[in-house]
């Protein structure tokens, strides 16, 4: 089986979709279920990929691998399951646990999640391992990272040895781009997220303490971290273009 890259990236999207599914289940109001019997359910159309999402998808250029007949679909996830920041990156590897123990197969080939790695978020954590993850020429792409720091040096080498890395965690606007459209620094192809972008909470942020605070000058501090770095310079362009005045950096 010839498994196009862009095919993970639905995949990443339905996993997306399921962990929502789940999160949105209960909406703790405390009143009782409803206990209308739910309609049979029914399978989905084995639909192909049109020509307009594949353009959104990119054109294919990372390549394909060719999962043999009993083979598995290998992906990993990468995210911050030890330190102090576990408590974010643990919810995000057992949603991709979760999601593919929901979805099942694709095209009747299961999909293996192998060992999962820790990118401890940081620089040299994500490094160590998308060095780990990209000696296995049968895996397709990688979910994670949880921290943006860890995304600037595992998207280039995951995205150079032709998978997709495919993030729930990151926001830095580096890593993808403005709102223009003009790409950041670090981006890569290859590269998704489906976290939004810190320019969008940077402003939200400096429309609030302007307008709402009616305070007129603010500082930002950063601990010369992507993710930290990002969120400050999106708050306080943002602070400046409100009217405000930036009193450090």
């Amino acid at each position: 089986m010839r498994m196009n890259k862009k095919l993970l990236t639905l995949l990443a999207a339905l996993f997306a979709l399921s962990l929502f599914a789940a999160a949105c289940g209960d909406d703790g109001d405390g009143e009782a279920a409803d206990t209308t019997p739910a309609p049979a359910a029914t399978e989905a159309p084995d639909v192909e990929p049109d020509d307009e999402m594949m353009d959104h998808l990119g054109d294919g250029s990372l390549g394909v691998v060719t999962v043999d007949a009993g083979g598995a679909v290998q992906i990993r996830s990468l995210n911050a399951i030890t330190g102090d920041v576990a408590f974010f990156g643990l919810p995000l590897e057992r949603s991709v646990i979760l999601a593919i123990a929901d979805y099942g197969q694709i095209h009747g080939f299961d999909v293996d999640l192998g060992t999962t790695l820790d990118d401890l978020c940081s620089n040299d954590g994500g490094q160590a391992a998308a060095q780990i993850i990209v000696a296995d020429e049968d895996v397709l792409g990688v979910i994670g990272t949880s921290c943006s720091g860890a995304a600037v040096a595992a998207a280039p080498l995951i995205t150079d040895a032709g998978m997709v890395l495919i993030s729930g965690g990151n926001t830095s606007p580096a890593l993808t781009s403005d709102l223009a459209g003009t790409a950041g620094e670090n981006y890569n192809v290859g590269y998704y997220r489906t976290a939004h972008n810190d320019l969008f909470q940077g402003a939200a942020m400096a429309k609030f303490v302007f307008g709402e605070l009616g305070l007129t000058t603010a500082a930002a501090i950063h601990d010369g971290d992507p993710y930290t770095q990002g969120l400050a310079q999106a708050f306080a362009d943002a602070f400046e273009a409100e009217g405000g005045t930036v009193t450090g950096f």
